[in-house]
């Protein structure tokens, strides 16, 4: 009879583990859809579905909730933490889009809404460079002072536009 016990309970035991699994793997699937969804659409559909509604259709927001990216993100290539900067942002580093989407996303909005502001000879991202880059996310700093740091920078050496000054409530770096 003892023995007969513990065949149920190691059935039982069994027919846990695997409803476990299930429920683990079941519980993962949005997240593996909602990736592999995006993997196959274009750079200009994945911006507007996962950055349009916050940055604009066309990279135009309002910049003092979100900062505009059309002819502005591209100044940010002068610089090697700038770059950095745009793929570590938080709300681009955990992206559920995969490595490949995100690096094509990127060159998007770095080579299409960054226009004229983005620095001669500036090489695309790379698949390497953004799968490296995105796991190392912005969380332990202060992105507004960061980007007011790069901005004054970009500003004083390498002309980028005054406009870039604004985002947040009050317009930093600028005379009042």
């Amino acid at each position: 009879m003892a023995s007969s016990q513990t065949g149920q309970n190691g059935s039982g035991r069994r027919a846990q583990a695997k409803l476990r699994i299930l429920v683990l793997a079941l519980a993962g699937l949005p997240s593996i859809l909602h990736a592999q969804m995006r993997q196959g659409q274009s750079p200009r559909t994945n911006y507007l579905l996962s950055c349009g509604g916050c940055h604009g259709l066309n990279g135009v927001s309002n910049s003092r909730l979100v900062p505009d990216l059309k002819d502005r993100v591209g100044f940010f290539l002068n610089l090697p933490e700038g770059r950095s900067y745009v793929v570590r942002l938080p709300n681009v580093a955990f992206s559920l889009t995969t490595d490949g989407a995100l690096t094509d996303l990127l060159n998007y909005v770095v080579f299409t809404l960054g226009g004229a502001s983005v620095p001669k000879g500036t090489k695309r991202y790379t698949l390497s460079e953004v799968s490296h880059l995105r796991r190392k996310p912005l969380t332990e700093v202060s992105l507004a002072k960061m980007r007011q740091q790069m901005v004054r920078i970009l500003i004083d050496q390498y002309h980028a536009t005054t406009d870039l000054r604004h985002y947040g409530e009050d317009d930093y770096g600028g005379a009042r």
